[in-house]
């Protein structure tokens, strides 16, 4: 008599893996106040105690998917400037893996624009990553020997650069959902206009002292 074929055990990081890819596309589809653990549970093939032992709530959940995004993006921009290429070439592939990234997983872009749908917590929780990003993305051009060399002000400088740069690449990928026949080299040809003569200015500093 032959044995019923056994379904093997997912393993905890998978089962997690699993669970994110899942929440990532309902919260894009739904919204955060539209989608249930329940719904979530059973997309993944899981029992609520079973996804409740990865994320103890829906915040939880929510706030490790935004974590998990922002730390993607800030992992390609330090993949990019790690390069051994000049300066604007370093910047304009950190750019162009953003828009990569907004292209080829629109759901996880979706859910890190919402924020933190005006929930206090989650606003909290989306500040907080969000004050972390930046701080990461500083200390990137920070380490740019040339950039801005010598200049007091020089950390506040950077600081003001990451987060215009951040919030006009989170917008334009707001409005590039909507605009989907825009080619995506136009979106890094328009933001590095904006972004790189402020950098060329600031690594110019150093030769003009």
């Amino acid at each position: 008599m032959t044995k019923p074929a056994t379904t093997r055990r997912m393993s905890g990081p998978n089962r997690r893996r699993q669970i994110l890819d899942v929440a990532v596309e309902a919260f894009a589809a739904r919204g955060y106040a539209g989608t249930s653990m329940r719904e979530i549970a059973a997309a993944a093939g899981v029992t609520k105690p079973v996804l409740y032992l990865h994320f103890a709530s829906k915040d939880r959940l929510y706030v490790a998917l935004l974590e998990e995004i922002s730390g993607a993006l800030t992992r390609q921009s330090e993949d990019a400037m790690a390069a051994e290429t000049p300066p604007r070439e370093r910047v304009r592939a950190a750019i162009a893996a953003f828009f990569a990234y907004a292209e080829e997983r629109p759901a996880a872009v979706r859910v890190l624009l919402a924020g933190g749908l005006g929930d206090a917590e989650l606003e909290r929780e989306s500040a907080r990553i969000q004050r972390a990003v930046t701080a990461r993305l500083r200390d990137l051009l920070a380490a740019e020997p040339g950039l801005w060399a010598g200049i007091p002000d020089r950390e506040l400088r950077l600081e003001m650069v990451v987060e215009f740069t951040k919030t006009g690449l989170h917008g334009l990928a707001e409005w590039w959902s909507t605009n989907p026949k825009v080619n995506r080299e136009t979106l890094v040809d328009a933001v590095m206009a904006l972004v790189w003569d402020g950098l060329a200015e600031g690594f110019e500093v150093r030769s003009r002292g």
